[in-house]
């Protein structure tokens, strides 16, 4: 049975189905810097660390922290840390395995329900993805931009080196 480790969290997955709930656990990372930050990101004591079997459920990472591998499996990225839903003095944030289908029918069988759930999951990992590709492309622009400025500088540098090499 794999427990939270984070302080005011009672899932287990002796309750949680993963198939059901949405909710998946998480080991910690074996990295010794990034374990540090989700030790301390899950709101112990001071004297508590982790163990080989430690993990944190899927309630207290954001949607952008997870993605899609090629066979479907939502999968944490490599630089996630557990942030949302730590302390009961933060504001509930809803996550990835909390959302809202968009709208179920009396008719709808428990199969349509869950594909439906999963659907509008997939979309908000779509849409946070195509918030972080947006992200990037700006970035890249801004990037050409200045590595253009640069080339610009290093040119006339060469020139003024090549006038002043020669006056002298």
């Amino acid at each position: 049975m794999v427990s939270c480790a984070v302080a005011n969290c009672k899932n287990t997955s002796a309750k949680i189905s993963k198939n059901k709930d949405g909710i998946t656990f998480h080991r910690f990372p074996r990295d010794k810097a990034r374990r540090k930050q989700w030790e301390l990101a899950v709101n112990r004591e001071e004297a508590w660390s982790s163990t080989a079997s430690s993990a944190v459920c899927s309630e207290h990472f954001e949607t952008k922290d997870f993605y899609l591998t090629e066979s479907g499996l939502r999968r944490l990225s490599v630089e996630a840390v557990p942030a949302i839903n730590i302390s009961p003095c933060q504001e509930q944030e809803p996550t990835i395995s909390r959302v809202e289908p968009i709208d179920i029918l009396p008719t709808d069988t428990e199969e349509v329900i869950k594909l439906k759930y999963k659907v509008h999951r997939l979309e908000i990992i779509a849409e946070t993805r195509k918030k972080r590709l947006n992200l990037m492309w700006q970035g890249k622009r801004r990037l050409r931009k200045k590595l253009d400025r640069m080339k610009l500088l290093i040119k006339h540098l060469i020139i003024n080196k090549k006038t002043n090499g020669k006056l002298h």
